[in-house]
């Protein structure tokens, strides 16, 4: 999977309290912005990158986000560099325990990974399941035409072309959504390789973050790699129909990951609990997208603790009161570049595990 970092920081007091000034969509901002630094998750760039701009439009915060993927954001997090990070993974209970505080771990959107592929003359849209994406992965299926292909795609006129596998080159949380699923398909996968942010990929190259995957497969004949969907939609490429729990072939789109999300969102740990086996994957229903992750932010429960005189009041009321604009008014921007909206009671979850954060002892403000 993928974690994605960013650092935030303000706060505001005056000598009568907090003073809120409103943004433009009706919220408040920070009295005393600060400059907000992060790094981690590419799965959620496309949005953060939204969700920064349209905030420093607003309240005048400049969040400065670096898409390093979720291995580095979780070690920048650890090393008190950044204020909090993000990632497509939640954290292990191994990395919970290797960082210098307890955390809280926070869904920020949500999104389905698609499988893209280039077969440019290939008329209409190729099914894939996932006993064969994963046999594909263990270098068992090695050319399109195999008979484990074309058996699923009858109407299809599919090339002998040479399959090439990509695959995440850092540690990243679509990476560890993607083997989760491999390992949920394939036994095989799940004894020799497993899920993880990385893992020793058989076969096929490796590329830097998702840009570089839908890169290289938007430039080789015959390549097939997992993306997060926006970066299919924005790049113009091809992608697969998998089959589902049901035994249906669906063509990802934002309505199918949004009920995916809904049927798995039901029970949720607390924020400050172990998120490590949350998944959304092979979710119920006809016509449900199969491969779907959250998207976390996590932080520090107790901010004045982790990072002493570097962070100061005004640091911790911008850290809260962009994460709180992000769980709430920012959602309305996650549509627009194909992500998914979090539901009303993930939202109302989030806010309550906002809430766990702490500055000297109290709340940070959030609005």
């Amino acid at each position: 999977m993928i974690l994605i970092v960013i650092a935030i920081v303000a706060w505001g007091a005056t000598a009568g309290g907090w003073f809120k000034p409103q943004s433009s969509n009706g919220g408040s901002c920070p009295s005393n912005p600060q400059v907000l630094s992060g790094a981690g998750s590419t799965f959620v760039y496309p949005l953060m990158n939204t969700w920064t701009a349209q905030y420093a439009q607003q309240c005048n915060v400049d969040v400065n986000y670096q898409p390093v993927g979720s291995s580095s954001g979780i070690t920048s997090l650890g090393a008190k560099a950044v204020d909090f990070g993000a990632s497509d993974a939640p954290l292990s209970p191994a990395q919970r325990a290797a960082l210098p505080g307890p955390t809280v771990t926070i869904p920020e959107t949500s999104g389905g990974v698609v499988m893209l592929y280039n077969l440019p003359t290939v008329v209409g849209t190729v099914q894939l399941s996932g006993p064969v994406i994963a046999a594909m992965y263990l270098g068992g299926i090695t050319n399109w035409n195999d008979s484990r292909i074309t058996s699923l795609n009858p109407s299809l006129s599919i090339p002998s072309t040479p399959i090439l596998t990509v695959h995440r080159l850092e540690g990243s949380g679509t990476s560890f959504c993607f083997t989760s699923y491999l390992s949920a398909e394939n036994s095989t996968w799940a004894s020799l390789y497993g899920r993880g942010l990385s893992v020793g990929w058989p076969v096929g190259e490796g590329a830097k973050g998702s840009t570089g995957v839908a890169g290289i497969v938007g430039s080789t004949i015959g390549a097939i790699g997992y993306d997060e969907f926006a970066y299919a939609q924005l790049n113009h490429l091809t992608y697969a129909a998998i089959a589902n729990s049901a035994g249906n072939y669906i063509f990802a789109n934002q309505t199918n990951v949004q009920t995916a999300v809904q049927e798995g969102a039901a029970n949720l740990p607390s924020g400050t609990s172990d998120w490590y086996n949350v998944t959304l994957l092979n979710e119920p229903g006809p016509q449900t997208y199969p491969i779907v992750t959250f998207s976390y932010v996590m932080l520090f429960t107790d901010l004045s603790l982790i990072y002493g005189s570097s962070m100061t009041a005004d640091d911790a009321s911008s850290l809260g009161h962009f994460l709180y604009w992000l769980l709430t008014s920012g959602q309305s921007y996650a549509s627009g570049v194909f992500y998914v909206p979090l539901p009303a009671n993930v939202v109302s979850a989030d806010e309550q595990s906002l809430a766990l954060v702490t500055y000297n002892g109290a709340p940070i403000p959030t609005h």
